[in-house]
């Protein structure tokens, strides 16, 4: 109940505070192994350049749940103290999106406490070796 309740107030926050969210890009190479860095959302969304140290310690990071028919959790894990993202698994492009010309994951972020709110769209593209 109370996971609900959070999810429900990071959203309502997210359409109070932010009316486009950042988007970030990333490319992802065929048969990543389980753990491997894919992204770093704390350094490439420039939070640090926007906020000073004291305030960049106190950021936090989650996955948010997307209407995506992929399970984003199953392929991806955010650190929530950091904000790399990491492989959950070892990302087969055939399993994730079979006979799928262009395969790409889209997965939302959330930045809080709420006084710092923000969203993270990261779209993955999955190369062919």
């Amino acid at each position: 109940m109370e996971v609900n309740l959070l999810w429900s107030t990071l959203w309502l926050l997210a359409l109070r505070v932010q009316s486009s969210p950042l988007v970030l890009v990333y490319h992802v190479e065929e048969d990543c192994q389980l753990g491997t860095v894919l992204a770093d959302i704390k350094t490439d969304s420039r939070l640090s350049v926007h906020y000073n140290d004291t305030v960049g310690d106190q950021l936090r990071f989650v996955m948010l749940a997307t209407q995506s028919e992929v399970d984003s959790r199953r392929h991806f894990y955010i650190d929530e103290v950091t904000g790399l993202v990491r492989a959950a698994t070892t990302l087969d492009r055939d399993d994730i999106c079979p006979a799928a010309v262009q395969c790409i994951l889209n997965v939302d972020f959330a930045v809080y406490p709420a006084a710092y709110f923000q969203l993270i769209k990261v779209y993955t593209t999955h190369m062919l070796l």
